[in-house]
């Protein structure tokens, strides 16, 4: 008897031996159960996940002569002829050895036909996306209105390919890939039934080299085994694979620590001159910064070995989490490009030169930006200083006129003896020309997202008070109010713009709060005097007239003129005019 591969040996024969895919098994058995079996479906999902393999059981479970059952015996004619691919009802057919429209034409004649010793004529259409475009468009009508025998399970790894037509036809079944615990355990359990043993590392490179996919393992465990006569190693795996040994990797991420050049350099030329493939290096050094990353971050979550954890803890405090996200996307950049390089190994050597190069982030950069300025201002000279005391005073000065020409004396007096207390430093004496523009960038961030509360914040003023701190400064009371309504929105531009934590501070604009609101209030007080007088200068209060008046003056001013306790004298109209050119000189 000829040799079978695990892969076919121990392939399922019942829908609950299939390992991974339980919504579907599941969902296949109710529909068969419940008489609700459709006449197409579409399995999809990657290579060796065990589409083929479902729609076999799924034949042998509506042809089983004790069927349809969710349950097939495998004993019967029909399950084992379906089992041996012999089956004159299940036709298993290869869509990419057979492409064309008169292949799928045969297939339109055929299921006219009743089953010879089946309930069902059965097609499995293997990669079924690589049929042409009008294979595909022949095979609509009969895919939509087959005859009641017959039922079409397609089978493909890239579902996108397949016309939209043709997946509205059918009932879609996603197979996923495998996890870690399935495959080790379905490996453990052939290894109990074949009789070999295997060490838990060698279990675990196989695992991670088969990605997810049952048939890549189990050829990985049959080439092991076909090669060995005792317990499978990892040394012997990893020799088999062509994985590099551990010690390369960890001693390449000590030199990318410690920036060494020439110790990285000297590295390629081993891996080159040993005969390891380049490329696989460059993968292992992927997978071992990413097992690195995940083990500084959560040691339980980070599938390392009681070997590996003593290396790990020393090797996790290496690098920040921005250097591992750089670094990572390096090296995938680096095997991106070296599939198509002509010369791998130098492409290599920069990327990896590349990663060992001082890094720091944004918001690393701005902190030492800030430390530095600090450092600058503190050992200034004293000219500097003083200079910069005299365009602070001459920018008071300016504002104390100001003051003077709208407020009385005794506001200028509370406006010199603040301004010692407001000599804050605005953000064009602070900050660069590049950082002149965070404040213009977080208000056109905030008018694209509130375009109509945006003029407010546009006409506000903004000082830093020191590192941590800015001061908005708005030009009205209800200006400073829809600025409150938005202060945390403010607050996170303000720290996502500037890369580091930022408190802001909202106030009314200093010249409002010291005589602007004030003079409103005495504008506003003061019309009822200036009335009074206007009205003492137009009328003439004089006594015991009302008898000689009362005919001439109008009830409305005699009203007037017994509020203030006199009686009004009619004048002439000459005079009139004259109140009426004081009252404008007045105003």
């Amino acid at each position: 008897m000829s040799y079978l591969v695990l892969a076919r040996k121990f392939r399922p024969a019942t829908f609950d031996e299939v390992v991974g895919q339980d919504h579907i098994s599941q969902t296949l058995k109710n529909a068969i159960k419940e008489d609700k079996v459709a006449h197409a479906y579409l399995f999809s999902g990657p290579r060796g996940t065990g589409k083929t393999t479902m729609a076999r059981i799924f034949a042998k479970a509506l042809n089983c002569k004790n069927g349809p059952t969710p349950e097939p015996c495998g004993k019967c004619e029909n399950c084992t002829e379906i089992a041996k691919n012999q089956s004159i009802d299940v036709m298993e057919i290869d869509a990419a050895s057979n492409t064309g429209v008169d292949n799928i034409r045969e297939i339109r004649e055929n299921v006219k036909f009743a089953p010879t010793s089946s309930k069902y004529k059965i097609y499995i259409i293997d990669e079924v996306h690589q049929l042409s475009t009008g294979a595909f468009n022949a095979l609509l009508k009969t895919l939509e209105e087959p005859p009641e025998h017959v039922i079409f399970i397609l089978a493909t790894t890239e579902q996108h390919k397949v016309p939209i037509t043709i997946l509205s036809r059918c009932q879609k079944y996603r197979f996923r890939l495998l996890s870690t615990n399935e495959i080790a355990q379905a490996i453990k359990n052939i290894a109990r039934k074949d009789n070999f043993e295997i060490e838990d590392e060698a279990l675990k490179i196989i695992i991670n080299a088969s990605g997810g996919s049952m048939r890549d393992a189990l050829s990985l465990l049959d080439q092991a085994i076909s090669a060995t006569t005792g317990k499978i190693t990892e040394d012997y795996i990893r020799n088999l694979i062509g994985l590099l040994p551990k010690e390369i990797i960890s001693s390449t991420v000590d030199y990318i620590a410690k920036n060494d050049a020439d110790a990285i350099l000297k590295i390629c030329k081993k891996v080159y001159e040993d005969g390891y493939n380049v490329l696989q290096f460059a993968k292992d050094l992927r997978d071992y910064l990413r097992q690195l990353m995940i083990f500084s971050v959560s040691p339980d979550a980070a599938e390392v070995s009681n070997e590996d954890k003593k290396l790990f803890d020393r090797q996790k405090t290496l690098f920040a989490m921005s250097r591992y996200i750089r670094m990572g996307n390096l090296i995938s950049k680096a095997l991106e490009e070296m599939k198509w390089h002509d010369r791998p190994r130098i492409l290599l050597e920069l990327y990896l030169l590349k990663m060992a190069e001082p890094y720091y982030n944004v918001g690393e950069l701005i902190s030492k930006i800030n430390e530095l300025s600090k450092q600058t201002a503190a050992f200034a000279p004293a000219t500097a200083q003083t200079e910069k005391n005299s365009r602070t005073e001459t920018v008071l000065t300016a504002d104390a006129n100001n003051d003077e020409s709208s407020n009385d004396k005794d506001n200028n007096d509370n406006s010199d003896e603040n301004a010692e207390e407001d000599t804050v430093v605005t953000m064009a004496d602070s900050f660069s020309n590049d950082l002149m523009s965070l404040w213009t960038e977080i208000v056109a961030e905030f008018s694209k997202k509130h375009p109509m509360s945006a003029q407010s914040l546009k006409d506000s003023m903004v000082k830093e008070i020191n590192s941590s701190t800015f001061q908005i400064s708005a030009k009205s009371l209800m200006g400073l109010n829809m600025i409150k309504t938005y202060h945390e929105t403010i607050q996170k531009l303000m720290t996502r713009k500037s890369g580091r934590e930022i408190k802001v501070i909202l106030k009314l604009d200093d010249m409002l709060e010291k005589g602007g609101v004030i003079k409103e209030d005495i504008k506003i007080e003061s019309e009822q005097p200036a009335i009074v007088n206007a009205v003492q200068e137009k009328f003439a209060v004089v006594e015991d007239l009302k008898k000689t008046a009362a005919t001439a003056i109008p009830t409305k001013i005699e009203n007037i003129a017994k509020k203030f306790g006199g009686v009004a004298v009619k004048k002439e109209r000459k005079s009139v005019n004259v109140v009426e050119d004081n009252d404008e000189s007045d105003s």
